[in-house]
């Protein structure tokens, strides 16, 4: 059988990191909530708040879900110092987390932010409304959470300007926002991780969201390929792990098909089964998928 371009990225998926947990799914474009032309600073009649949304997230709470948070509701009332009172905040967002409601988590990731002021808890706070953008399906929702992702993370930047990751997290959720909020541009987004790669050319995390963006958003891989490879050359000297090589070997089987390189396709298809020997079934896949192409091709 082979395996399509998607199937591949698909499988790819299953291997691959963290980062913006939001981070890098192929999304499709959505209507922008906001029209061109039109001030995204005026009030809108029925605009989503996050008021509305605790209402409606408690609203479709059981009996024993209600019951805990009203404990923890106590226990941030009667709290002796911030410090106790950011915690039980930090607990309460990790209970709405374990509901799947990201939006309400990321509004009390975003409490507690407030309190400590620590650039590592509004980065919490930033990336918690990312995983909300990513896992709602309404396009009101999305517009909320990346909007207060943003915001999260322009914070975080601010306390620990100099941690990269805080801008990075930023460029994408802004090019995300940009997705559902015609107001945005995209390249407000690209110019962010732009500007990061002329400050850190060899940083891997970065040539990676590059690569990535090229290769799953806009479909380029002629442009995504130079810089996989180029992390493979960093690969050399700088400490990668197996599931970022493994993941630019499956991209490269797929930008080396398009260009005709039979010789490279195969390197690549080996390079994966190597990589994926602790995934018996993702390897017997790849082993099945270069067969397939070797008899398709050669």
């Amino acid at each position: 059988m082979n395996l399509t371009k998607l199937q591949l990225i698909s499988l790819v998926s299953t291997a691959v990191l963290l980062c913006f947990l939001f981070v890098l799914k192929a999304l499709g474009y959505t209507v922008p909530v906001t029209k061109k032309g039109q001030d995204k600073d005026v009030d809108q009649s029925g605009i989503l708040t996050e008021e509305i949304v605790l209402t409606q997230a408690r609203g479709s709470l059981d009996s024993s879900q209600l019951v805990w948070l009203a404990e923890l509701d106590k226990e941030k009332e009667i709290a002796a110092t911030v410090a106790n009172e950011a915690e039980v905040l930090k607990l309460i967002s990790r209970t709405w987390y374990e509901y799947r409601n990201f939006l309400v988590s990321g509004y009390y990731a975003k409490k507690a932010a407030e309190l400590i002021q620590t650039g590592e808890a509004w980065g919490i706070a930033g990336t918690t409304y990312g995983a909300a953008f990513g896992n709602s399906l309404k396009v009101d929702e999305k517009v909320l959470a990346a909007q207060q992702a943003v915001k999260a993370l322009e914070k975080a930047e601010q306390l620990q300007p100099d941690s990269l990751q805080h801008t990075l997290n930023k460029g994408l959720m802004m090019l995300e926002l940009s997705t559902v909020d015609a107001t945005v541009m995209p390249m407000t987004g690209v110019r962010i991780l732009q500007d990061l790669d002329k400050k850190f050319p060899d940083n891997i995390i970065i040539n990676m969201t590059l690569a990535r963006l090229s290769a799953t958003r806009s479909g380029d891989l002629k442009k995504a390929m130079p810089r996989f490879e180029k992390v493979l050359a960093l690969s050399e000297s700088q400490n990668v792990s197996d599931n970022i090589l493994l993941e630019v070997h499956y991209f490269l089987i797929e930008c080396y098909k398009e260009a005709s390189n039979n010789d490279k396709v195969l390197f690549h298809y080996d390079k994966t089964i190597e990589l994926s020997k602790e995934n018996t079934s993702m390897q017997d896949k790849m082993k099945q998928a270069k067969e397939d192409y070797i008899k398709n091709n050669l």
